[in-house]
């Protein structure tokens, strides 16, 4: 699979494209008049892009934009003319298809146009609305066909019919606007081609290759998100500084950088599928050149049809995600009976060849499980405070390991330690929360119409509380303690 750089019609957008490894660059036809061509002269990419890159051209239309039959008629001739005074550079074009174009033009088009052109030239493109059937058809006659990135999403057949079509007339798929590595890998295509490698320079967004998969993390968290790969960030070749400066162009290579890697990854297998042992990042090495470039590996298996049945019941298990021990209770009919009550799995489902530690983990064993048991058991009050105690010295570890970073990396506050550092405090309180023992009683009253407080809960006598003491006169005192 190829990833395909779409907005390659803006200067800016080229100069980045430029300085990475990307190439493959994507024209919109139609951004190109929006932003001027030239009067007198014909517009040739080859003036503005590399020799050694590929060029994709689509119409770009947006599906929102609104025009009339004429108006149409005479963007598809300019879009015409201007692929075949561009022929000879372009790799591959799209033809000019929208919503409100109807079938009839689209098949005149592709009749009378683009019949003569040679194959991997001329893409046609799937109109969903047609239905499988309609990407049958278009199978038996063309040997590319573009799949918009709604289409591979929207529909959850599509990898069935595409690698059957695939294994009987050798068709090549190719996703429209689609970047997303789930919906990669739906359907096996030979081009991806996006706009999303713009989003760090149009919306603030960090675009990162994280391991095994694309991050994406909008602007309101480039603050705490960037920190946590400047490693990576080395590594790639870029500059760290800059990218924490939040400069569009060196995050945008990041992002480049990024979706070649997940180009690697997709033709190396899907995703989540072991890779071999001499897989390596494209990056730079400490010598500066390019670490090994990884083959095509394709799964040309094709689909069987499955038959379903039930299942014996004596064949059934329970699933191992849980434990699960029988106990002895007494209904509430007084019936004596065994029940299930789930508790922990002590032994691990993880299996070495799909563990995402494979690389490091120094237990590794080829086509075995896991050699970790983790017996964790929570049932008293002591085993709770322990584990929680155990935490608090793990988040304590890492909290000063990340201060320690924070200071080598000149001291610039980084949000990450002290959200590391709120996360201590909250285990902490959880903690002094299971050592009070303390008891009270918290009572409310309710007030009803003009009654105060005391006569809701003394009723009468409240009045005599109220009552202050009348002052009694020394006669009445001496009487009482001498009668006589």
């Amino acid at each position: 699979m190829k990833m395909i750089y779409l907005g390659a019609e803006v200067g800016s957008n080229r100069t980045v494209l430029n300085e990475t490894d990307a190439d493959y660059y994507g024209f919109s036809y139609w951004r190109l008049k929006q932003r001027g061509l030239p009067t007198t002269k014909k517009y040739l990419i080859e003036n503005y892009v590399p020799q050694n890159v590929n060029i994709f051209v689509h119409a770009g239309v947006p599906l929102s934009q609104q025009m009339t039959d004429a108006e149409y008629e005479d963007f598809a001739a300019d879009y015409e003319e201007f692929i075949v005074d561009n022929i000879d550079r372009i790799t591959m074009f799209a033809e000019f298809d929208h919503p409100m174009l109807s079938s009839a033009f689209i098949d005149m088009q592709r009749r009378t146009v683009w019949a003569e052109l040679q194959p991997g030239k001329f893409l046609p493109v799937w109109n969903s609305a047609t239905g499988l059937n309609g990407l049958k058809q278009l199978a038996e006659s063309y040997l590319d066909i573009g799949l918009r990135g709604v289409d591979i999403e929207g529909y959850t057949n599509l990898r069935a019919l595409t690698t059957t079509l695939r294994n009987k007339h050798e068709t090549r798929f190719h996703a429209i606007g689609c970047a997303d590595p789930a919906a990669l890998k739906q359907v096996r295509v030979d081009t991806a081609s996006s706009l999303a490698w713009l989003s760090p320079m149009m919306r603030g967004e960090t675009i990162v290759w994280d391991n095994n998969r694309i991050a994406r993390y909008p602007a309101k968290m480039k603050e705490q998100a960037r920190p946590r790969y400047k490693n990576l960030i080395a590594k790639a070749g870029l500059d760290y500084e800059k990218i924490l400066a939040d400069d569009i162009q060196e995050v945008s290579k990041l992002a480049v950088w990024s979706y070649n890697q997940l180009e690697q990854r997709m033709n190396m297998g899907n995703l989540g599928e072991e890779l071999p042992e001499s897989y390596i990042l494209r990056a730079e090495n400490e010598e500066g050149k390019k670490t090994e470039e990884t083959p095509a590996v394709y799964d040309n298996r094709g689909i069987e049809e499955r038959n379903f049945s039930g299942r014996n019941p004596e064949e059934m298990v329970a699933l191992p995600v849980f434990g699960y021990d029988l106990q002895t209770i007494t209904d509430p009919d007084g019936v004596i009976r065994e029940v299930p009550v789930v508790q922990t799995n002590q032994a691990p489902m993880l299996q070495c060849n799909s563990c995402f530690l494979s690389a490091t983990c120094p237990a590794f064993k080829q086509n075995n499980s896991c050699a970790y048991s983790i017996p964790i058991e929570v049932k008293t009050k002591e085993q709770l405070k322990g584990l929680i105690n155990t935490v608090i010295e793990m988040q304590g570890q890492r909290v000063a390991f990340m201060r320690f970073a924070e200071q080598m990396n000149g001291g610039y506050a980084d949000p990450n330690v002290s959200q590391e550092i709120d996360r201590l405090f909250k285990l902490i309180k959880t903690t002094k929360e299971l050592d009070d023992s303390r008891e009270f009683i918290r009572m409310t009253v309710e007030r009803q119409g003009g009654a105060g407080v005391l006569s809701s809960i003394f009723g009468d006598k409240a009045q005599a509380l109220r009552e202050l003491p009348q002052e009694i006169p020394s006669e009445t005192i001496i009487k009482q303690i001498n009668p006589e």
